[in-house]
């Protein structure tokens, strides 16, 4: 049995991809099968979720996203150079590490300087980062909320510089916390909470607009974490309405298992998808597993 968990605790690992979207959002929305080119790269020790794209040109996306490296055991943010003709890969750099996790590099332009205020809500507070183009980095600037914020997301779209973010110790559930700036403090402060009817809270990319309507992505955390991206149409006079029009799943059947990163920039869609690592050998042992648990508990019955 020991080796059975060892198979079971180390082998079965999940990984996760890049895809790039060919659907317009008009398409999307209306429900019309997703068409994903997915990345293609050569690494086994990594991989790569929460894309958010950084620049395009004829020729290349640069994305900015989490890079799980399995030796450390944690996610860091690196620069991601893909061909736009093949999608592979043909450049990265990690940008910013820590001691502490890092994933979702939400992006802010201001003016001509680029900032990122990726998730790390181990350390307990939730920081912003000026990217140096010189030496190719992000470095601190200054914190934003003195809070476990997870996958917050920043809009000026309603009128003022609002923050939504869920939070630890209930990330992936139904309460979103919206933030508001505070010009004296010079970080975001607390406003307010949506109860929303389903774990359909969690921040999945960045706000969009489409015929003069905001959408939001959101995670589907009902199953699992990030079962899929959930597109809600978003409102506010006196009070919030989120209406869902779609939800999204992975249309990879070696990537099915995860769909919950949405972004759209100058026309492009990025998400991403989980899948497991090795899924012939993690579905034979998960098969063995639950056989020598049902004989186990029939055993002690």
């Amino acid at each position: 049995m020991n080796v059975i968990k060892y198979l079971h605790n180390y082998l079965i690992k999940n990984k996760y991809n890049i895809g790039f979207v060919q659907n317009d959002i008009k398409s999307i929305l209306n429900g019309d099968p997703l068409n994903i080119k997915w990345l293609k790269h050569s690494f086994r020790d990594r991989w790569f979720a929460d894309p958010f794209i950084l620049e395009v040109n004829n020729k290349e996306i640069t994305i900015l996203a989490e890079e799980w490296y399995y030796p450390i055991n944690k996610g860091r943010i690196s620069k991601l150079v893909i061909d736009k003709k093949d999608y592979k890969l043909k450049y990265i750099k990690i940008v910013l590490e820590l001691d502490t996790h890092l994933s979702f590099p939400a992006i802010e332009r201001i003016n001509d300087n680029i900032y990122i205020h990726p998730e790390n809500s181990l350390s307990g507070y939730h920081k912003i980062y000026k990217y140096n183009k010189q030496k190719d980095i992000f470095e601190e600037h200054s914190t934003l909320c003195n809070l476990p914020l997870t996958d917050s997301i920043c809009t000026q779209l309603f009128g003022s510089k609002l923050m939504f973010s869920t939070k630890l110790p209930d990330a992936n559930g139904n309460v979103l916390g919206i933030y508001e700036w505070d010009d004296d403090k010079r970080e975001y402060k607390f406003k307010e909470e949506i109860i929303l009817n389903d774990n359909i809270a969690r921040m999945a990319g960045n706000f969009f607009t489409f015929n003069g309507c905001i959408y939001r992505p959101a995670q589907v955390c009902i199953k699992s974490y990030g079962d899929a991206v959930s597109i809600q149409q978003i409102s506010y006079n006196n009070q919030w309405t989120i209406k869902e029009i779609i939800r999204l799943y992975s249309p990879n059947k070696k990537l099915d298992l995860g769909f919950h990163t949405f972004n759209i920039y100058d026309g492009n869609i990025v998400v991403d998808a989980l899948g497991y690592r090795h899924p012939f050998v993690c579905h034979l042992i998960l098969l063995i597993y639950r056989l020598l648990k049902l004989r186990e508990t029939k055993k002690d019955s």
